[in-house]
């Protein structure tokens, strides 16, 4: 075996029998760098812009297991990565958890993992493209801004979203690398200043027995995870990657620790603030910088919604090229770009938030339903895929007890913060809640009578990239 892999080598004899083309044939494959899927997945999960609106809310919630919240969060967070790995370092696809799920639990289980997803990634990028706009339309007005800047300001982000989308997915993630490293270098160097002013009083770190409840335990780590939500995403890019096996799963881990780091520091800062200062839980507070912190915000939300509609973007390229959604979002331009899909769903990002304006509504009155929809989206996503890892595992032969206990203890935990959060939200915004989950149902029901009446479809579904001959020795001279 080895000598005839080093004959093959030395005389560069390219395989012939693995086909000219895979699923998502003319999407421009093998050309991004690890870097690349970190910088997606960080900015999907806008460190920067969470950590500084984040913490004094999810003291209020926690009292002094606030820490103590975080730190649990990112071990969760850690054992939902690691799942995700089981599946990246097998499976290279666009469609990331929706595919995984698909491969584990069969295509009916993966439609409802893929709605969730998507529903989520849209929501997302709604709240931040229409939350980073105010912050700088309310700072170009020096106080609160008008309908009409807001406005503005949402139609003309939504351009510049829709192109870089389009221009190709190196554009996309260096203008991600650069916004977001700016906007954490920025917050990192405040949290820094924020602990010197309170010197280094970090008190509020250590639990009080007092404070202790399991009810508060569990909001505030259900408070967390939206800090996190997202970082999965940079697994869409497998097959645009390079060496996707390796390099995914370690982009993404990768990811979690970047984020978690910007978490534990910030809110450690802002709690020191908090033990410092009790009426003034915030870096603006301290600092001075409230004008700088709103701009950081801003950027950070910006390229938030950038990277979910990035994301969204491939999710559907993969559920276009399964027949699953309409072919135009399938389509690729000459760049080897899903384009068209991205301008849709760069349009769909931009008129809602622009429509809810119009019509004399607020950000906050769409926030009743995309903020439950984005929650409930992502942790019944990251619950199902946990759920398929052993079952994946199971029908490929690889199972371990170790796979086993990697995939059932988050799941177990996602469980835990889903039920707590629909019941929470049900008492607190029933409206929205169920306009959510009457937006994923309708979803869910589409795609499952499009599955039932095409079963060509519902076979496809879970399709994913595979070497072609061009990936082989010698491949690149036939290119």
């Amino acid at each position: 075996m080895s000598s005839a892999l080093a004959d093959a080598i030395e005389q560069a004899r390219p395989r012939r029998d693995l086909g000219g083309s895979s699923p998502f044939a003319g999407l421009r494959r093998r050309h991004a760098h690890t870097v690349d899927v970190v910088a997606q997945s960080v900015a999907a999960t806008a460190p920067a812009g969470v950590l500084l609106v984040h913490p004094g809310a999810l003291f209020a919630r926690s009292g002094s297991f606030g820490f103590f919240d975080i730190a649990l969060t990112i071990t969760l967070v850690v054992g939902v990565g690691l799942v995700i790995g089981i599946f990246a370092r097998r499976i290279a696809s666009t469609g990331a958890l929706y595919t995984f799920a698909a491969r584990g639990l069969g295509p009916h289980i993966g439609l409802v993992t893929g709605a969730a997803l998507g529903i989520g990634y849209l929501a997302v990028a709604m709240n931040t493209l229409a939350s980073g706009s105010q912050r700088l339309a309310d700072l170009l007005s020096g106080g609160p801004a008008s309908p009409l800047l807001v406005i503005a300001l949402i139609i003309g982000f939504g351009a510049v979203i829709a192109l870089v989308v389009a221009r190709g997915l190196r554009m996309s993630t260096r203008v991600l690398l650069v916004l977001e490293s700016v906007a954490v270098l920025t917050v990192l160097g405040l949290s820094v200043a924020a602990l010197g002013v309170s010197r280094w009083d970090v008190g509020l770190l250590v639990p009080r027995a007092a404070d202790f409840s399991m009810e508060a335990i569990i909001t505030g780590v259900a408070f967390s995870l939206i800090g996190f939500v997202g970082f999965e995403s940079g697994a869409a890019l497998g097959p645009e990657t390079r060496r996707p096996f390796a390099a995914v799963p370690r982009a993404v881990m990768w990811s979690v620790g970047a984020t978690g780091l910007v978490m534990l520091v910030g809110t450690a800062a802002q709690l020191s603030i908090v033990a410092e200062q009790p009426g003034a839980a915030s870096l603006a507070a301290v600092t001075g910088f409230a004008h700088l912190i709103d701009v950081i915000v801003a950027v950070s939300f910006l390229a938030c919604a950038l990277a979910m509609t990035t994301a969204a973007t491939r999710l559907a390229f993969a559920m276009s090229r399964e027949g699953l959604l309409p072919a135009a979002l399938g389509h690729v331009s000459r760049r080897g770009v899903p384009a068209i899909g991205g301008l849709i769903l760069a349009a769909t990002v931009t008129a809602v938030p622009v429509a809810v304006l119009a019509a004399g509504g607020s950000r906050q009155d769409m926030r009743v339903v995309t903020s439950p929809a984005s929650i409930l989206g992502f942790v019944l996503a990251y619950a199902l895929v946990c759920a398929a890892a052993p079952v994946f595992l199971g029908r490929i032969g690889e199972l371990t007890a170790r796979a086993v206990v990697v995939s059932t203890v988050p799941l177990a935990g996602l469980l835990c913060v889903l039920a707590f959060y629909v019941g929470v939200t049900m008492r607190e915004n029933p409206a929205g809640l169920l306009w959510a989950a009457g937006i994923l149902a309708a979803v869910v029901g589409a795609g499952t009578v499009r599955l039932l009446r095409n079963p060509a479809v519902a076979a496809r579904i879970g399709v994913h990239d595979w070497p072609v001959d061009a990936d082989t020795i010698d491949g690149s001279a036939r290119r």
